[in-house]
């Protein structure tokens, strides 16, 4: 993301909103402090530029409150970006038309395991082994809510009689992971490839509504695949 240096009057320009709304946001960490060189000197970025037209953005079109917009601010990756605008909204414009994905704020991992009876070692080796995201804040380690939600399902498949006992342990789980991990890769490399060129807005839509169905189409082929080799298995005995 580019370097460039702004003061007030330029992001007001460059954004279309109020200095007096620049400083609110600043106050309730939507926007990262702007670098001070001097006393009473303020530079603002491309950074700030991008996340404030998100913002506005997710405000006037999504009519998201504040405090979902700042859980999607922190949850992007503004600092890989390359371009100012692209990106960044498509990312946040895509979690929120995504159905069922509703942010919210990251877990304390002993409250998640506890509420679903679970142990802290079982979600640590989790996420040591990449299935789920540890994150650290404030001494305490934590859960992206997207990640807190899987770990519930996996404590409903337990409860079903699923254990390590019976091999159903860190490591299948992990097996889950990866081969998402791979669709995943390839089917973002095969819409980027296809839209990735028409409006930022559409693009994310597009992505949305495809993704509702793609999980559809997965959940079947899934439920296919499985049955098949039960029979297969049933009648080879």
């Amino acid at each position: 993301m580019s370097d460039a240096v702004l003061k007030m009057k330029e992001l007001e320009d460059r954004t279309g909103v109020s200095r007096e709304s620049i400083h609110f946001y600043l106050r309730e960490g939507l926007l990262p402090e702007p670098s001070r060189p001097k006393r009473n000197v303020a530079h603002y970025s491309e950074e700030h530029v991008v996340r404030i037209k998100v913002i506005k953005r997710l405000q006037e079109e999504r009519f998201l409150p504040l405090g979902v917009i700042k859980t999607m601010l922190d949850d992007a990756d503004f600092g890989s970006v390359a371009t100012a605008d692209d990106l960044p909204a498509f990312e946040l414009a895509f979690l929120s038309l995504l159905s069922g994905d509703t942010p919210a704020g990251d877990r304390v991992l002993r409250d998640v395991a506890a509420q679903v009876g679970l142990s802290e070692a079982e979600l640590t080796e989790l996420g040591n082994l990449g299935v789920i995201e540890l994150k650290s804040s404030d001494g305490c380690v934590m859960l992206d809510y997207r990640d807190a939600a899987i770990v519930e399902q996996w404590a409903r498949l337990r409860e079903l009689g699923y254990g390590p006992e019976s091999g159903y342990d860190a490591a299948f789980l992990k097996r889950y992971a990866d081969t998402i991990k791979v669709l995943a890769d390839a089917e973002v490399d095969e819409f980027l490839d296809a839209f990735g060129d028409i409006e930022t807005d559409a693009a994310a839509e597009l992505a949305a509504r495809g993704i509702e169905i793609s999980n559809e189409i997965i959940t079947r082929l899934h439920t296919r695949a499985l049955t098949q080799r039960l029979n297969e298995r049933v009648a080879g005995r």
